[in-house]
């Protein structure tokens, strides 16, 4: 790693995210690199029969906006004015679409959170090991508070 100029930190927006993020604001001022956040929306597979009911879609979309807005608020508390980012909201497989856009975006550096929430871990799988297993950049994994 002779060079970081781009630096991925991946948020879930739960309680700990914040302590994450400015791990990650941290590396980026010491590097003077690019940050992006990034937010992964699970995808919501509709099942076969239902209607598509507008009451819905309208919901859904909410709830994707509120989780934007929170994703940008959560850049301006821990990143200063003057440091280069990017907010970035993406639909998907959680750990593939982050595998996805630290190649697209040339990613040097990738900072995750790691959870004590077993039920998330058991239901879900473990993001974390599955990222340290398949990256192609180093991870930084900031341990959960407490």
């Amino acid at each position: 790693m002779d060079e970081v100029n781009n630096i991925l930190v991946a948020v879930d927006l739960s309680g700990g995210s914040e302590t994450v993020a400015r791990v990650a604001a941290g590396f980026a001022g010491a590097f003077s690199a690019k940050l992006y956040f990034l937010h992964v929306v699970r995808d919501n597979p509709k099942i076969f029969g239902d209607q598509d009911v507008p009451s819905e879609r309208d919901e859904e979309a909410r709830e994707l906006r509120e989780e934007h807005r929170e994703l940008q608020e959560l850049r301006e508390k821990v990143a200063p004015p003057d440091m280069e980012t990017v907010v970035l909201q993406v639909q998907g497989q959680t750990v593939n679409r982050i595998l996805s856009e630290v190649k697209k975006l040339g990613i040097d550096l990738m900072v995750v959170g790691g959870h004590k929430d077993y039920l998330r871990h058991l239901i879900s799988g473990d993001v974390v090991k599955d990222l340290l297993d398949s990256a192609h950049c180093p991870v930084v994994v900031v341990p959960p508070a407490g």
